[in-house]
């Protein structure tokens, strides 16, 4: 079942955009959340520098006695300021994450900088916790760093401030809504089973036409001007080549037409010359092999006719039909065990043709077997035909192979019982070109005999 489902172009287009999303918004997320650190990155130390900056300048407009005034106010603020004391010499190195940092705080506002112990940091002012939410967050990591520099005077100065770290926003945490994720992936997943069922419509379409070219040749062509550049092209080629194969069939029915048509005028002729044969065992034997050859001739015609031309039809009352054909037979000395409803059957089609279909396969069961039967029956809009007897059958690996032109069994059904070979392939012929359909079987073990179905659209 999943091979099967997995088969299917539709799926396979539904899966693979489905995947392909999926990845393209992983690879999205996590570009966007590298670009979001470096955004923060350099958001955190620009404010690092205008912030060191106003201090300087805080600094460098104040006179010396009131410093000491300001620095109360920036340790108040998170900064601690020393006046006075020089780079060390021994300071340890920056940490790599802190190289833009360094870069673009010395030597512009700044001499040197280094880490400090974290104790050496006023603690921020921790936000004021939302009433109905406990307790405050936990206050956030951080560094504390050390920045050395000098006033225009040349005071040397260090600056001490929390550096890095987030607050995070007051509140409670954000909470995605499930259902906001479900109806997401649900509507991801109808616009793309949308996408992949209009991307193989017209192979659908495709396919069911080729399919029911195979049962009828005439079947209406595929519009020309629907869909897109593609699927009219393709449109356009498969009509063509319905148009090439149906032109090959009318072809082939006109030459043996013309075979057929000609040949009877010399066999008329010879069958009147045989008249003046005077040995009549002789004449006997060649009238029989001459009366053979033009029923051949007549079948082969008839057969060239049904290939070459469309059908008129009109409605055909099934029933009566085929009362007919049964009485015709018993007058004949054949009797039909037939099985025919009370109600009417109408359809549409020709009922000479109708009527020499059930000819030919009563004819022939009745070649065969001893007691032929005949039903008729309606199912759901359809029309069905039952056709058995209880002769010898048809080997089961030949009976598709009999429905072919001039396909003749050498064994249980042989020249020795008559025909032609076409009477199976005419009876075929005119049931598709009612638009139906006929198929041969053996009646099952232990009986035997052989059942022909015919299936006809039901007006």
């Amino acid at each position: 079942m999943i091979k099967k489902l997995l088969g299917t172009m539709s799926v396979r287009i539904f899966l693979i955009t489905v995947i392909g999303i999926l990845l393209t918004a992983a690879v999205v997320s996590m570009l966007g959340q590298r670009d979001s650190r470096e955004n923060e990155t350099r958001l955190r130390d620009q404010f690092a520098f205008d912030r060191i900056e106003s201090m300087i300048r805080i600094l460098e407009a104040t006179v010396p006695e009131k410093r000491s005034e300001i620095q109360d106010v920036f340790k108040r603020m998170g900064s601690h300021v020393t006046v006075g004391v020089e780079p060390p010499q021994n300071a340890p190195l920056l940490p790599a994450e802190l190289a833009n940092l360094n870069n673009l705080l010395v030597p512009e506002v700044a001499d040197f900088i280094s880490l400090s112990k974290a104790s050496h940091c006023a603690p921020r002012r921790a936000p004021p916790p939302p009433p109905g939410f406990g307790a405050p967050p936990p206050h956030p990591h951080g560094q504390c760093l050390a920045v050395y520099t000098h006033l225009e005077d040349n005071t040397p100065i260090l600056i001490e401030l929390h550096y890095g770290g987030h607050r995070p926003p007051p509140g409670p945490p954000h909470e995605r809504n499930p259902l906001t994720i479900l109806l997401a992936l649900l509507g991801l997943i109808s616009i793309v089973w949308a996408v992949a069922s209009v991307a193989t419509q017209p192979l659908r379409k495709l396919a069911n036409a080729a399919l029911q070219l195979a049962n009828n040749i005439e079947h209406a062509p595929l519009p020309e001007n629907e869909g897109s550049t593609e699927v009219r092209h393709a449109a356009k080629a498969f009509n063509e080549m319905q148009r090439s194969i149906l032109k090959h069939m009318q072809e082939r029915g006109f030459i043996l037409g013309a075979i057929a048509h000609d040949l009877q005028t010399p066999l008329t002729r010879l069958r009147l010359r045989l008249e003046k044969v005077k040995d009549q065992t002789l004449k006997q034997g060649l009238i029989s092999d001459l009366t053979a050859t033009q029923e051949m001739v007549r079948e082969g015609l008839d057969f060239a006719r049904l290939c070459g031309e469309n059908i008129h039809k009109s409605k055909v009352e099934l029933t009566a039909l085929a009362t007919a054909v049964c009485d015709d037979f018993e007058d004949a000395g054949n009797a039909i065990a037939s099985t025919l409803p009370t109600q009417p059957i109408t359809i549409l089609g020709s009922a000479h043709l109708l009527t020499r279909c059930l000819t030919n396969l009563l004819n022939n069961a009745i070649a065969y077997a001893q007691t032929p039967a005949l039903s008729l029956y309606t199912e759901g809009n359809q029309v069905i035909c039952m056709i058995t007897d209880d002769g010898p059958g048809i080997p089961a690996t030949e009976l598709n192979n009999v429905l072919e032109p001039f396909r003749r069994l050498e064994d249980s059904r042989s020249r020795q019982t008559g025909g032609t070979g076409l009477g199976l392939a005419i009876a075929r012929m005119i049931v598709e070109k009612h638009g139906g359909k006929m198929s041969l079987s053996n009646k099952p073990r232990p009986a035997s005999g052989l059942v022909i179905k015919i299936t006809l659209p039901l007006q």
